[in-house]
């Protein structure tokens, strides 16, 4: 491009050069009108500007394809391409010429007249070329810094336009974790809520265990109450059969007094190959701790007691006395209080039936208000475990708030910062470039003197 003084000023093409002040690149075309190639790029170049001021929402207008135009509107010089660029057009990757949505259209309509008054183009009065030249009447250093203000608005512009795509892709960001934090915490109180409720299945089941054994206890006490009557024919048997019977006596295992199988779900062994009889669907099992944990050995065999026979001197004593109702040291032993009424051996059969069945209905009753105790307890900790849980999610809830504050004002302070930078920085360059041009114009001002 060739400046007003005569000096060639070359670029590259596929650059924007803005330090080209816009008045150079008009006085460019001035040539460009006396050549058919040129007139047609002067042409071309009008078309596009004027398509857009006259239809600046039309999408196809503020596109264009630069393998396409480059040859056009390059055909003479690039003045074209750099009044485009002034116009607002930028080149993506894509080899596109693009008007950003923002972009002035009072000065894309400022640039046709000064084109048409450069040129003489048709715009009435404008033969003189000075009466539409935007920068008509300034001098050199006013053109400049209104073109230097031109350029920190549209830098302004842009950089405004960059943060408020920065803000919407981190307030998209935050959106997403946020998004996923809740998910995490519902996960968490889901399975708080299916542990909780497994407890309360756990421990109904324990209650309902403990329900079954007191029963089967109830009921055995009721048949040893209805077997109180029953004559005694042991003088009838044999001494075979009361050996026989005496020793099944003896050796019945009583299930209803063991521990339930689930006891040992939390029971550890003392040490290794202990042993523990427990009632497992209604039968005595073995069970023996390995060290790891409890193993099924076998179902237990009869209990036999040891006969008074077999006993040494000193033991017969003992159990002697203790059949008598004595003590070691010779007082009488104490008895356990009966809960049987005094008179139960003189009471008929049917009389005997009914205080059994009225014992069981207490028992029953005992029952119900145990079962109804435990419901009470396991819906009170279930209440307070969702308390809990509620309590933990507003605390989670708003330590994840505060850290979202402390980071968009972190985030904002430094976006400040590096904005201060870029424009301390552009400021820099447009200085620098100023005074570049002006100490060239001073240079060729001298050499044309001493010419």
């Amino acid at each position: 491009i060739v400046s007003s003084e005569g000096k060639d000023v070359h670029c590259a093409p596929s650059i924007c050069d803005m330090s080209i002040p816009l008045p150079i690149c008009l006085e460019n075309l001035v040539p460009l009108a006396q050549t058919p190639k040129g007139q047609t790029s002067i042409r071309l170049l009008r078309k596009i500007l004027t398509n857009v001021v006259k239809s600046p929402h039309e999408a196809k207008f503020r596109k264009l394809n630069a393998t396409k135009l480059m040859p056009k509107l390059a055909a003479e010089n690039l003045a074209p391409i750099y009044i485009i660029e002034h116009a607002g057009f930028t080149k993506d990757p894509a080899g596109k010429y693009i008007l950003p949505g923002d972009a002035d259209l009072t000065k894309i309509s400022t640039i046709v007249q000064a084109i048409d008054g450069v040129t003489g183009g048709g715009t009435p009065g404008a033969s003189g070329g000075g009466a539409s030249d935007p920068y008509a009447g300034l001098s050199k250093k006013e053109r400049e810094e209104l073109e230097w203000k031109q350029e920190q608005k549209r830098l302004e512009i842009q950089a405004e336009k960059r943060k408020k795509e920065r803000d919407a892709r981190r307030a998209k960001e935050a959106e997403e974790r946020k998004k996923a934090e809740e998910a995490k915490r519902a996960e968490e109180a889901k399975k708080a809520e299916e542990a909780t409720a497994m407890e309360v299945e756990n421990a109904k089941a324990e209650t309902e265990q403990e329900g079954v054994a007191e029963e089967n206890t109830g009921e055995d006490k009721e048949n040893n109450v209805m077997k109180v009557d029953e004559p005694e024919r042991e003088g009838e048997l044999g001494e075979h059969d009361k050996k026989d019977k005496q020793k099944e006596k003896s050796s019945s295992v009583d299930v209803s007094k063991l521990p339930p199988k689930s006891s040992l779900d939390t029971k550890l062994g003392s040490k290794k190959g202990e042993v523990q009889v427990v009632n497992d669907g209604g039968k005595p099992m073995v069970y023996q701790w390995n060290g790891d944990q409890w193993t099924c050995v076998g179902e237990a065999m009869d209990v036999q007691e040891k006969p008074d026979e077999e006993l040494d001197d000193d033991m017969k004593d003992i159990v002697k006395r203790l059949k008598a109702g004595k003590s070691f040291a010779g007082a009488p032993a104490k008895k356990k209080k009966s809960k049987k009424p005094a008179n139960f051996a003189q009471m008929t059969l049917e009389e005997k039936h009914a205080y059994a069945v009225k014992e069981r209905e207490k028992k029953q009753r005992a029952l119900e208000r145990q079962r109804e105790k435990n419901r009470k307890e396991v819906g009170k900790a279930a209440v307070m475990l969702a308390e809990q849980t509620e309590w933990q999610k507003l605390q989670a809830a708003a330590a994840a708030k505060r850290k979202a504050e402390k980071e968009s004002r972190r985030a904002k302070k430094k976006l400040l910062a590096r904005m201060k930078r870029e424009r301390a920085q552009r400021n820099k360059e447009i200085a620098e470039e100023n005074k570049r041009l002006l100490a060239e114009q001073a240079e060729r001002r001298r050499q044309q003197g001493l010419k």
